[in-house]
């Protein structure tokens, strides 16, 4: 069988990624992240993991996304598409404006989990 037509040529590397922008005001994942370490919270092996929010990845719609061995990160663009998130990953998750924490794949005793939630309740 013979091909008919010109072979269709993929560019080298797929276009970059462009991920909604968070709300002006909303800290960043990696200050969220900081913000624990400071209050002497462990946050082991963070990784930016931001390329999974969008299409090509989990398709969440997030901004950032900093996974680390305790908690999962996550920053989007409104509070809504927050709240809609933290409402599917149901008692697994804690939001606070446009930030959620999620404890789905993480190893957080649930008794240590308040003390995330407290630190990112204070942050301004």
């Amino acid at each position: 069988m013979t091909p008919q037509g010109p072979t269709e040529r993929r560019p080298a590397s797929p276009p970059p990624v462009v991920l909604p922008k968070r709300p002006t005001g909303a800290p960043g994942a990696k200050q969220v992240v900081d913000a624990f370490k400071a209050a002497g919270l462990k946050v082991p092996h963070p990784k930016d993991r931001s390329i999974d929010c969008g299409p090509d990845g989990l398709g969440l719609g997030c901004s950032e996304l900093i996974a680390t061995d305790a908690v999962t990160v996550y920053v989007f663009p409104d509070e809504t598409s927050a709240g809609d998130i933290a409402q599917t990953w149901g008692g697994q998750s804690y939001q606070r404006g446009a930030v959620v924490l999620n404890y789905l794949e993480a190893k957080t005793p649930a008794a240590e989990r308040p003390r995330y939630e407290k630190v990112l309740a204070n942050l301004r």
